[in-house]
């Protein structure tokens, strides 16, 4: 019975949240003071700059969180170096042998990841957004003035972009379930689109942490110029 009991419990919560391990304890902290700080100490907008954080909070946080959480990027990092577990190859020191078997994806809470396709679509209607921030930023005042400030909000949502587009789940909705393009109309063309998003999906990883790491930037850049620092100018008066 208790051994029932002990399978029953390893559905729902993996060794991997049970272990001993100081990389996943200071994860969550991490998580816990990012979040907590963005919501006591907001920074919605400053002289026409809109925190992408804020853009609307209700749908940025929930439903960019949860996609980059399930991003297939960043799940190869975190099972790899805050889970230690499954390494690219067995380490015996590290605990990666037979006795501890791999739960991910076959969890009741890591089959959440299961879900990103669904977060896909939520981070791409809410892309819009990002760019609708550069044109506020860029018309404020009532007419056209184009600073640094707008610049990287840019910078930002391009980046953002190329993260969404060249995510794997996209990759197989435009044409990775396709098994023959000459045999259905139009699948030339779609296969154009695909080897685009193909050349894009190369690089999925990097723009992860380009993208995440400018977004980070954004928020303190904009948290130093209410602040009062000198670091905003115009480009285009």
């Amino acid at each position: 019975m208790e051994a029932n009991s002990n399978i029953g419990l390893r559905r729902f919560i993996p060794v991997e949240f049970t272990e001993h391990n100081l990389r996943f304890y200071s994860f969550v902290l991490l998580l816990v003071v990012g979040i907590g700080g963005l919501m006591l100490f907001p920074m919605h907008e400053f002289k026409g700059y809109i925190d992408p954080f804020y853009s609307p909070t209700i749908l940025i946080l929930p439903l960019v969180g949860l996609y980059r959480l399930t991003c297939y990027a960043y799940r190869k990092d975190y099972n790899r170096h805050v889970f230690k577990h499954p390494l690219a190859c067995p380490a015996y020191g590290r605990m990666d042998y037979r006795p501890r078997e791999y739960t991910g994806e076959t969890s009741t809470i890591f089959k959440v990841e299961n879900l990103h396709r669904y977060f896909l679509y939520g981070s791409i209607a809410v892309l819009p957004f990002f760019y609708y921030d550069v044109y506020v930023s860029l018309f404020y005042t009532g007419s056209f003035i184009f600073r640094l400030g707008s610049l990287i909000l840019l910078i930002n949502s391009i980046t953002i972009t190329l993260y969404v587009l060249s995510c794997h789940s996209l990759r197989s909705l435009v044409g990775g379930r396709m098994d023959c393009y000459s045999c259905v109309k139009g699948g030339h063309a779609l296969k154009k689109v695909y080897n685009g998003q193909s050349i894009l999906n190369s690089h999925h990883e990097a723009f992860a942490w380009l993208s995440l790491i400018i977004i980070v930037f954004v928020d303190l850049y904009l948290r130093g110029l209410a602040a009062g620092l000198p670091i905003d100018f115009r480009l285009i008066p």
